[in-house]
């Protein structure tokens, strides 16, 4: 089982669109989650006919910012619990797998809100006992070597997103494939 997760800064222009179904044909995954799509529901269910997937779920941007989709590919397979401006939280059942939880998030991008995206972490994790597996871009890091260039990333930021992902019993799992795109 494969899952894709892409903060596209717009899903508009055609040759991303044409990236994203490069890589899904490519890779071939079982779920899609996109953020910052800047696109709204219709263009979204035009994109996941065009890229061959059944069920999906969409919140629509807020002005010329945020937006996110979650696509899969058996329309039986998801069923939606929860959804805001930041997440997209589904029930998953995979043959094989059994039933457990996947959630998409959008983190808040700015550095001083970002204890808004550890507290929906921390209220999601109330949500249900299922196995769970988080992604998206949530806009911390973990560690000084999970950022490339630039300055420090500030030390309260990284020990309050470790402690957000002890707290809910989730772990940092390493990028494979395309770990920087666009």
């Amino acid at each position: 089982m494969t899952t894709l997760s892409w903060n596209c800064q717009g899903i508009g222009p055609p040759w991303k669109v044409r990236f994203l179904m490069d890589v899904i044909s490519q890779e071939r995954p079982n779920f899609v989650f996109l953020c910052e799509t800047i696109c709204k529901k219709e263009k979204m269910e035009f994109l996941r006919m065009k890229l061959g997937f059944e069920g999906m779920v969409v919140v629509d941007p807020q002005g010329r910012s945020g937006g996110l989709a979650f696509l899969w590919r058996e329309c039986d397979q998801a069923n939606l619990l929860s959804l805001s401006q930041h997440h997209i939280d589904v029930e998953v059942s995979v043959e094989g797998m059994g039933v457990w939880r996947i959630t998409g998030m959008y983190g808040e991008p700015e550095r001083n809100n970002r204890r808004k995206t550890w507290d929906l972490l921390r209220n999601l994790s109330r949500d249900s006992n299922l196995p769970w597996c988080t992604i998206g871009d949530l806009n911390n890091v973990t560690s000084q070597q999970d950022k490339h260039g630039g300055e420090l990333y500030p030390t309260w930021l990284i020990d309050g997103f470790n402690e957000a992902l002890t707290d809910v019993g989730l772990r940092d799992m390493e990028l494979t494939c395309h770990q920087f795109t666009c």
